[in-house]
């Protein structure tokens, strides 16, 4: 898969956590919200044709098409979904595609859809245009100012009815002060690097377990501070600072689907001493 690269801030052991703490509870962070979805990287080839990417091995020279890339799916719901989904934006999208054809620079689809969903809400129908990258031939993503500028200029039409479009939505988190949220975390976290005199907590097999306990509390707190979905439902948010881009999710959501539990029969009542 094209995936990218987060790190859970709950793994964050040094004396950054707490700038990027104060970050998150008052700086009026930005943070973009994670759905349960489908994520296509799409281009249009020097064909002029679309084409589509979420394995290394579709960024060779050939179009890989919509029907290509739904056709892998298991699920004939889900595969149905961003088929339609890939082809509303070949139909809708084409005009206000902000790259030339052949160009190596993608943009991220993400397609959300009642039929795409693992234990989180159910999501409308919307299809997320979320950044833009270039992608090497191993999958590498890299991203320049111009690229990005280009890809905020584009100008959405209108989606048919039945589903929505937008472009990389985002939301500021509120202001946590005089809630205790972040004073807790200090006292905490600070205690914990006086030990260490400083030093990097993951050093230390007790503290650092200690000390991602903490985080996880502080992650639960500020997403229940910011989110109406409860900590089961709700997939979390990332967001960057200073270069790195992490993720927060709670300790109650699980991004593996759960299965319904097997229905027993029940025991056969022939034979059966009363």
């Amino acid at each position: 898969m094209l995936s990218e690269k987060r790190k859970n801030f709950r793994d964050c052991t040094n004396a950054d956590t707490l700038r990027i703490a104060d970050h998150l509870c008052h700086g009026g962070a930005e943070v973009r919200p994670i759905f349960e979805c489908v994520k296509v990287f799409a281009k249009v080839h020097s064909s002029g044709k679309f084409t589509y990417a979420r394995h290394p091995y579709d960024l060779g020279t050939d179009v890989t098409s919509a029907s290509d890339i739904s056709s892998r799916m298991k699920d004939p719901a889900r595969a149905s979904a961003v088929l339609e989904a890939l082809g509303l934006v070949e139909s809708n999208f084409a005009e206000c595609w902000p790259f030339a054809p052949g160009t190596s620079s993608w943009v991220l689809l993400e397609v959300l859809h009642p039929s795409i969903r693992i234990n989180g809400p159910t999501n409308k129908p919307t299809i997320i245009f979320r950044k833009a990258v270039r992608l090497s031939a191993r999958g590498v993503q890299t991203s320049t100012e111009l690229l990005e500028r280009l890809f905020k200029g584009m100008q959405l039409h209108e989606a048919p009815a039945g589903w929505s479009a937008v472009i990389d939505p985002t939301i500021l988190l509120t202001n946590t002060s005089g809630s205790g949220i972040f004073t807790k975390l200090r006292e905490q976290f600070e205690g914990m690097l006086y030990l260490t005199e400083g030093a990097d907590l993951s050093g230390f097999s007790g503290l650092s377990s200690a000390a991602k306990e903490t985080l996880q509390l502080f992650s639960d707190e500020l997403l229940e501070s910011n989110f109406a979905l409860s900590l089961e439902d709700n997939p979390g948010f990332y967001f960057s600072f200073e270069g790195t881009t992490y993720q927060i999710r709670s300790s109650a959501y699980s991004p593996i689907k759960k299965k319904d539990p097997v229905q027993r029969p029940p025991l056969p009542i022939v034979g059966m001493i009363r």
